[in-house]
């Protein structure tokens, strides 16, 4: 019986593991590492543009109720919308939290059958939180009859039109 113990479990001296067992795992630890952490900095980045384009798309939604209740040649704007996206009534119109700022958002909705939507919405991250460097732009336009979504994470700049990433 003793002697099935000792193979089993060793030598009263042979306890704990060798040099080259904790060097592999290390190896193995920091290899997973460097794959994990730049993957979490993206979704992280990526939450961070989610949460812009959601503050943008509820400034579109309260533009358009705006200018269809003023109806056809009506035009809104960052002031007649403040209490309906949850930004501050002065400029810098910025979030509750200060992390997101609304630098322009105005629509104007057209005298043409069938009407269309013309405008432009801006947010930008403030500096130095953890929006920093991020800024979107959205822009209904009366060609396309759609809406056109530009991102960058390079900056706190609104993207024109054909400037920045789709998103």
């Amino acid at each position: 019986m003793l002697t099935t113990a000792r193979r089993l479990f060793g030598r009263d001296q042979d306890q704990g593991f060798t040099l080259v067992e904790l060097l592999i795992v290390i190896l193995i630890v920091g290899i997973l590492a460097a794959v994990a952490v730049p993957l979490y900095l993206g979704y992280t980045k990526d939450a961070k543009t989610a949460e812009a384009k959601a503050l943008a798309g509820s400034a579109l939604t309260a533009l358009q109720g705006c200018v269809q209740a003023r109806g056809a040649g009506g035009t809104c704007g960052i002031a007649d919308i403040t209490g309906r996206i949850g930004v501050s009534s002065v400029t810098p119109w910025t979030t509750g939290d200060g992390r997101w700022s609304v630098l322009s958002a105005s629509l104007t909705v057209s005298t043409t059958n069938p009407p269309t939507f013309d405008g432009v919405i801006g947010v930008v991250g403030v500096s130095p939180l953890d929006t920093n460097q991020i800024g979107i732009g959205m822009y209904p336009t009366p060609t396309t009859r759609g809406v056109i979504l530009r991102c960058t994470t390079t900056g706190n700049v609104v993207p024109a039109t054909n400037a920045g990433e789709a998103c």
